[in-house]
């Protein structure tokens, strides 16, 4: 009987107790993700507040959040191959998560933007010291399917991030539901530090110069091009999450709390779905060729394009959200593929700096860019829209990342066997 993750974990001596180390770590992504995304609900009372344009709004949750975001991941990451990740994650939670809950006592929108800030560099240490652990916590074939569980924390948060927004903005405002949303993560954190294991690290794995990293990543063909993959991919997913309730408010006259359940739900259940079938299948159709860590994320990203059309033309509420929830599937699937490949391409004592890499590309040519392009096109299509200039912005970003992505992971395929023996044999 073949045996589970965590059993070839520890038969391999890679880690103790991978299942509490994984429920913990998806846990905090779970709070980064609610912390990250609550504002995409709240944007219309915030921009309403501070008298802010479309193209503000998408600078404060895209470009100004993701700069700090993936520069200060550098450094963390080198911490977390260096150190203890265990307590590069929770030091960061305490750090997210006071700025999240001082974000409710903003009183310009100046303010509101250092504050988001400093959400973005607690965040940067969350998944470069997770995904490294994980990887030490697992045994290889089961990597895919383990970093997807982490990656269903992206919706598990999303979800209840609309949804405890949605609500909590609809009663008592904005501000109130930031401080709510942002303190129990200082609990979460002195558990992650007091309880958590530190895994021990692969035989043999010394610490990397990072000049030395670098140069192995960049030879690494399959890794270049994921980063041009995952950043488009990030800029329609990103964009998706941003501005998917503004739409719903604005074309299809949704409350917040009617957004906030609806996008909650269909995220957490369809999107988590999308995750963890996404690290299964990927695990699974690697073993008879390895190619398919890259090609499934390319499907996805296809898949993607009819989806957003449904949801953004929709005529109906019902149709829009049908729509929604083919995307978020679709979106969801990437995932674990996609972490696992930037673990296998990178050699063990380079896997937190691999995450960081890749995050400081993908965040700011991604993550930066798509909701930042959505505002300034929702604004610039305004004259001739209206409200319903959002519909047309959405489509065009997420429609054009994706395609863009599926081509890329697609080279990516092409060397993606040879370069991971590489990594394995350097």
């Amino acid at each position: 009987m073949p045996s589970t993750p965590t059993e070839s974990a520890v038969k391999g001596g890679i880690g103790r107790s991978p299942r509490y180390v994984l429920a913990i770590l998806l846990l905090v992504n779970t709070f980064n993700f609610v912390d990250r995304n609550i504002v995409s609900v709240l944007l219309n009372q915030i921009k309403a507040d501070f008298s802010a344009s479309d193209e503000q709004m998408g600078l404060l949750t895209g470009a100004v959040f993701m700069v700090v975001h993936s520069v200060m991941g550098i450094p963390l990451a080198r911490w977390a191959d260096r150190g203890t990740r265990r307590t590069v994650v929770a030091i960061g939670l305490a750090v997210w998560s006071t700025m999240t809950a001082l974000s409710g006592f903003a009183r310009s929108f100046g303010m509101l933007v250092f504050l988001r800030m400093g959400v973005g560099i607690g965040e940067a240490s969350g998944a470069p010291a997770s995904h490294s652990m994980i990887s030490d916590s697992f045994a290889p074939e089961h990597r895919a399917r383990a970093l997807a569980i982490f990656g269903v924390g992206v919706y598990v948060g999303i979800m209840f991030g609309y949804l405890a927004a949605g609500w909590i903005g609809q009663a008592l405002g904005w501000r109130l539901t930031f401080v709510v949303l942002g303190a129990p993560g200082l609990l979460l954190a002195l558990l992650v530090g007091f309880t958590v294991p530190e895994p021990p690290r692969s035989a043999g794995a010394a610490a990397q110069p990072l000049r030395d990293v670098v140069a192995f990543l960049m030879q690494q063909r399959a890794y270049v091009w994921l980063l041009v993959a995952a950043s488009c991919h990030a800029g329609s997913a990103y964009s998706v999450a941003i501005w998917s309730p503004t739409l719903l408010i604005r074309v299809h006259d949704f409350s917040l709390g009617e957004v906030g359940t609806a996008l909650g739900l269909l995220t957490g259940i369809v999107g988590g779905a999308g995750g963890l079938l996404g690290g299964v299948w990927a695990d699974r159709l690697s073993m008879a060729d390895r190619r398919w860590y890259a090609r499934l994320p390319a499907l996805a990203a296809f898949a993607s394009v009819p989806a957003v059309a449904g949801f953004a033309l929709a005529g109906s509420p019902m149709a829009a959200l049908f729509g929604f929830a083919l995307l978020i599937f679709a979106t969801g699937v990437y995932t674990g593929p996609l972490y696992a490949m930037n673990q296998f391409l990178a050699k063990p004592r380079m896997r937190a700096m691999s995450v960081a890499i890749h995050l400081f590309v993908v965040s700011i040519m991604g993550g930066g860019v798509g909701p930042w392009l959505v505002g300034r096109l929702s604004d610039t299509l305004a004259g001739d829209f209206g409200d319903l200039a959002i519909r047309y912005a959405l489509l065009s970003v997420v429609a054009g990342g994706a395609l863009i992505a599926g081509i890329f992971y697609l080279f990516a395929s092409v060397t993606l066997r040879a370069d991971v023996e590489r990594a394995k044999n350097v």
